[in-house]
């Protein structure tokens, strides 16, 4: 039991950090281009169970017509832990999560709860800090223990081998978060070209990496299987010559 308060406090102080995060200059421009990008992935959500779990508000921009469109978080519509999700298996369409992966204490786990919940088929979106950037060097030499800097940013190519494992296909990708990671407003709007001119010459050095996948399943599909009947009586190139007695001396067949 102390294991688990603790872990719930420790991602509770989390969840508040975050959230003074997002409200300041820096994080605004970013929940702003994230916004931007995300509803210009609409068209490859659909479904009528939708599921975002962290950010400060929501930014997942739902199907045309979605049943349900929750949020998971700790001031949210459910209050849960990320590995631990409560919802069925196969019962959501489209889950996303955003900025998870990087502060989770077991990212495999995290991932294979986002294959459990989603229905075959189904639409899972990634928002992560991507460390070959200005934001992953800014981490890698920041001596600040709050988030997001005291993350783990994975690379792409990781999160790739990791959704392949799980038999996820990446169907598209977008790349963001080209200002400096700077809280000065005034550097901020000094930089206002480098999301124009980043997207073009250094898409991979983004400091955000949008990462949509979709769940595939295999099919059992049963081959059909061409069924003869077997002849009555075979074919006479088939079958072996009868034995009968001969004649020893003549070698003809004997007489009754």
């Amino acid at each position: 039991m102390k294991d688990s308060r603790w872990v719930m406090t420790d991602y509770r102080m989390h969840e508040q950090q975050m959230s003074e995060w997002w409200a300041s200059p820096l994080g605004q421009r970013l929940d702003q281009s994230e916004r931007d990008a995300l509803f210009s992935l609409k068209h490859l959500l659909y479904g009528y169970y939708q599921v975002q779990i962290g950010g400060n508000s929501l930014l997942l921009p739902g199907s045309k017509r979605p049943e349900a469109l929750l949020r998971v978080g700790e001031h949210a519509d459910v209050v849960a832990q990320p590995e631990n999700l409560p919802f069925k298996s196969h019962s959501i369409d489209s889950l996303m999560l955003m900025h998870v992966l990087e502060f989770s204490t077991d990212p495999h786990q995290l991932l294979r709860e986002a294959e459990r919940v989603l229905m075959d088929d189904g639409t899972l979106v990634l928002c992560c800090f991507n460390p070959l950037s200005l934001w992953g060097m800014k981490r890698l030499f920041s001596w600040q223990d709050r988030p997001p800097w005291n993350g783990h940013f994975f690379s792409r190519s990781r999160i790739q081998d990791w959704l392949a494992l799980l038999n996820f296909q990446i169907i598209d990708r977008r790349a963001l978060g080209f200002t400096l990671p700077s809280q000065s407003l005034r550097l901020l709007r000094w930089t206002r070209f480098m999301p124009r001119w980043g997207a073009r010459l250094w898409p991979f050095f983004c400091g955000v990496t949008i990462v949509v996948a979709s769940k595939r399943t295999i099919p059992l599909t049963p081959l059909p299987v061409r069924w003869r009947q077997a002849a009555l009586f075979p074919k006479t190139r088939l079958v072996n010559r009868p034995l009968t007695r001969h004649d020893r001396h003549t070698g003809t067949p004997e007489d009754g």
